[in-house]
């Protein structure tokens, strides 16, 4: 390029500036300012959207902390209650315990009661007595002693007593 073409060049680029400067001046519109401006306006409204985002989330976030408190609160009302259930269950166990040994004291004192008694005059209480009380002192007697007492009761008696405890010994069903 040729040292005239280049001022010929910056004159006319000059001149144009100075065109696009006096018709903003002149009150023609400039494009440029709208440009700057629709970028401005969506600037904000992308800083807008952007602040709305982010409270939604930070709402989000203390709803999410907040069930999470919730949360914890119940499991540990949960770990509480099975706590006070677990006792519960020992406690009762414990109970159930002293219940059986009890019950075993007791059935064991009838045994040698029944025992000592002469046989008819067992048989003869025995076969008033509930079926399942004269079934486990029988069952729990020296066998031959409770033979002696099932031989002084009536037929009817001794055979139901013999065939329930048999078939309690070989643990099939027993008629009521």
């Amino acid at each position: 390029m040729s040292r005239n073409m280049v001022w010929a060049f910056a004159g006319l680029l000059s001149g144009a500036l100075a065109g696009y400067g006096v018709s903003i001046a002149m009150g023609a519109p400039d494009l440029g300012a709208d440009f700057r401006g629709s970028t401005e306006r969506g600037k904000e409204q992308l800083t807008t959207l952007l602040r709305r985002k982010e409270a939604a989330l930070d709402r989000r976030e203390t709803s999410l902390v907040a069930k999470e408190a919730d949360l914890r609160a119940a499991e540990e009302k949960m770990s509480e209650r099975l706590a006070e259930l677990t006792k519960l269950r020992e406690e009762i166990n414990a109970l159930l315990a002293d219940l059986d040994q009890e019950r075993e004291a007791r059935v064991a004192g009838l045994v040698k009661m029944f025992e000592a008694m002469r046989p008819p005059a067992a048989a003869a209480i025995l076969e008033q007595t509930e079926e399942p009380i004269a079934l486990e002192v029988l069952e729990r007697m020296n066998k031959t002693k409770a033979g002696k007492v099932l031989a002084a009761m009536t037929p009817a008696k001794a055979a139901r007593f013999s065939e329930r405890i048999g078939k309690a010994a070989l643990n099939t069903e027993v008629p009521q």
